[in-house]
């Protein structure tokens, strides 16, 4: 029993004992917001960090959409607002120069919402979520381009009674988006 667990760890560390090489993903993006609590497509941009092994993978995200609501332009009514995401997500891709991922993740949605008589203001930071998938494709060792979809959603405490719980808020919205990848 004893040498048959002896050679299974040995033959578990040769294996384990492969190369694996991380990669550092640093990437700007730029597309739209749409759906949800948008009342139409809204431009967004952002950028992203990101390591990912041969499967596995984690970024760091950063994204603003302003004029989320709408502009002063489209019905008088706001004056000042956007979404700002600050968000890490898991990523589990396929290897390759051409990687398709899935990401799941979480982090900081601030929602700002004003009226021009500053009579009626949202000024709101929730954990939000996100999750969604894409494609990028490498046309050498060091620059690619990268196409991602995702959709976002606020998690708020709807009963603010010192308890722990979450529940769906009321921003929502898919997002399209694509960029220059550069790695590492």
């Amino acid at each position: 029993m004893t040498r048959r667990l002896l050679i299974a760890l040995a033959l578990l560390s040769l294996a384990g004992s492969a190369s694996v090489r991380a990669e550092t993903l640093l990437t700007g993006f730029g597309g739209v917001a749409f759906s949800g609590a948008t009342d139409r497509s809204r431009g967004t941009y952002g950028g992203s960090l990101g390591f990912v092994g041969s499967v596995v993978g984690f970024e760091a995200e950063f994204a603003t959409t302003p004029d989320f609501f709408g502009s002063s332009s489209d019905s008088g009514a706001f004056t000042d607002n956007d979404v700002v995401t600050l968000m890490g997500s898991l990523l589990f891709a396929t290897p390759g120069n051409v990687r398709l991922y899935a990401a799941v993740g979480g982090g900081l949605m601030k929602t700002r919402l004003a009226d021009p008589g500053r009579f009626f203001s949202i000024d709101s930071n929730d954990f939000g979520i996100n999750v969604g998938g894409g494609i990028m494709g490498f046309f050498g060792e060091h620059v690619g381009l990268r196409a991602d979809v995702r959709y976002f959603r606020d998690l708020q405490d709807a009963d603010p009674d010192g308890q722990f719980d979450l529940d769906f808020g009321n921003v929502d919205y898919w997002r399209a988006v694509g960029g220059i990848t550069f790695r590492f």
